[in-house]
């Protein structure tokens, strides 16, 4: 017999009587709250039970959790499915545990579930479920208490037969911030933020081309100022139908636009070659920006003031009178509460290490001892795996013995993009007080943005807004362009776990060029230890922050 069902929420299935794990706990959340303007998620949770029980026999599942996973299967009918990790240590608060942020660090699917052989269908879903478990307990230490839950949902789209194959995607995906402390003076924190994709979510949570920023939720800058728009996006390959290799990504495709639908895309919003989302954005088109804004608004009055949502949004395809679009939300991550009061920095120390005034995060940090350098004058892109694995054995050390402890980069911290910076995962940093990107030439060139013509560059581009110019400070604010990676799983780990994050221009920001004189060697990786601990004031209000040693 299947595993019995344990518990049903709204159109939430729950399996064993084990723990949901981040996204299984926060769909869970988001059924009970019965949200206004999305539409319920058909979900089936896999509790942690059927992961001891996997480990129990040897790394197999039983006959009766393959009757179970069968029985689900049957009951999603062919439609494409998500099978997602939901691990204990993620995303979420979790049955009365602390608030643990780990978010894109494990293993999920997007299965085509199109194969005309009921069979093979099971077969790729089973595979799924396997690598999830395996890759999970690979990645724990020894002595870990974590385990892993798997969710199991329909995902909202539409197909396409392209002159690529035949793909399977939602319209719109997104990623929205409840609280955005790093917003334009003339904007409000509490006015939300998101960052939009046509196509599957992939293109919101990874870091490889330019997607659509909303900001803010309510009161969102005009999209004309926001950069060209997207030119490419994420589909299920649904000819990747049968085994699987154990690549998280191995069944999407990346495709242009032009291989888009192109009454889709107009109906969206485009211009040119690229996808906009203006109309609904701007013209609040299909109830799109009043009907998010309805959703963030009933999910903080309803769960929790400061959280992270994924979701979907569809249109119908006819091209007659479209009623509002649908949304679906998909996953509900909540964020522990930030205070963000004034910080006093003092006026005189006795060394300042770093003044900049591009940040995110708040807060001060006493007793830092070490930074942790990639020379931004002796990293070159082929030795991007050693510089990972350096950076990753120095900062594991500090972070064993307690040592406080910063990273200086050039380019982008965490981009799957090795061309804008270096691809490492939060857990590869260990826990740093703060990490402070710079243009890979320190005199003051950055490398020019790739298909996009704005002065400031690529590298150092988390920090969220790009300067283009204007009369004074105020009207710089007003005119900018965003290529930050709000919302990505790697920033958002970093700011959950408060780590401070910053950008030094190298034209108007202050530098010691002592961290870029070590001593004998050629490593572009390297420890600088400072001779007294120092202090970080981190000011996001005022944005600024500064490194200093304290007086006496």
């Amino acid at each position: 017999m299947p595993e019995v069902v344990v518990n049903k929420v709204g159109d939430v299935k729950i399996f064993g009587k084990g723990l949901l794990g981040g996204k299984g706990f926060g769909l869970v959340k988001i059924n009970e709250a019965d949200i206004p303007k999305a539409h319920k998620l058909r979900t089936r949770i896999l509790s942690t039970v059927f992961y001891d029980r996997f480990l129990d026999a040897g790394s197999r599942f039983g006959k009766q959790d393959l009757k179970t996973f069968r029985s689900i299967l049957a009951e999603l009918g062919d439609i494409p499915i998500s099978v997602r990790s939901s691990a204990t240590n993620e995303a979420c608060m979790d049955h009365g545990g602390d608030i643990s942020v780990h978010a894109g660090e494990n293993t999920s699917f997007m299965l085509p579930n199109n194969h005309r052989d009921p069979e093979v269908r099971f077969h790729q879903l089973v595979q799924a479920i396997k690598y999830i478990s395996s890759d999970f307990q690979q990645k724990q230490p020894s002595d870990s208490k974590e385990k892993m839950a798997i969710v199991i949902n329909p995902i909202p789209g539409v197909s396409e037969n392209t002159d690529a194959g035949p793909v399977y995607f939602p319209m719109v995906s997104g990623v929205a911030n409840s609280f955005f402390p790093y917003a334009l003076k003339t904007q409000k924190a509490k006015e939300g933020f998101a960052r939009l994709a046509f196509g599957h979510g992939y293109a919101t949570v990874l870091d490889d081309f330019p997607v659509i920023s909303m900001a803010t939720i309510r009161d969102p800058i005009p999209v004309r100022l926001l950069g060209e728009g997207q030119k490419y996006f994420y589909a299920i390959d649904m000819t990747k139908n049968q085994d699987l290799a154990g690549e998280e990504l191995e069944t999407m495709k990346r495709l242009h636009i032009r291989f888009a639908d192109f009454k889709i895309t107009k109906r969206l919003g485009r211009y040119k070659t690229s996808v906009t989302l203006e109309d609904l954005i701007q013209d609040d088109r299909y109830g799109f920006r009043s009907g998010l804004l309805e959703i963030m608004e009933t999910v903080s009055a309803r769960i929790t003031s400061h959280f992270q949502i994924e979701f979907v949004f569809n249109l119908q395809r006819d091209s007659g009178a479209a009623p509002a679009g649908t949304f679906h939300v998909v996953q509900l991550t909540r964020l522990p509460v930030m205070t963000f009061e004034e910080i006093q920095i003092p006026e005189t120390s006795q060394h300042t290490y770093l003044s900049i005034h591009s940040l995110q995060g708040h807060g001060v940090k006493r007793d830092i001892r070490h930074a942790i350098v990639i020379s931004p004058f002796r990293y070159r892109k082929e030795l991007h795996d050693d510089v990972v694995q350096r950076l990753s054995q120095l900062a594991s050390s500090f972070h064993k013995k307690n040592e406080s402890f910063i990273i200086l980069v050039p380019g982008r911290l965490g981009t799957t993009n090795r061309d804008w910076g270096i691809q490492v995962e939060f857990t590869d940093i260990g826990q740093p007080a703060a990490i402070f990107e710079f243009g890979v030439d320190i005199s003051g060139r950055p490398e020019p943005v790739h298909d996009a013509p704005t002065a400031g560059g690529i590298y150092g581009s988390h920090f969220l807004y790009m300067i283009q110019g204007g009369a004074d400070e105020e009207q710089k604010r007003l005119q900018t362009r965003m290529f930050g990676t709000q919302g990505t799983h790697f920033l958002t780990n970093l700011m959950s776990n408060r780590v401070i994050y910053g950008y030094i221009a190298p034209l108007e920001d202050r530098i010691d060029p002592w961290f870029f004189s070590p001593g004998e060697g050629d490593d572009a990786v390297y420890v600088q230890s400072f001779p007294q601990p120092v202090t970080i004031y981190a000011d996001s209000i005022n944005q600024k922050c500064i490194i200093q040693a304290e007086i006496g």
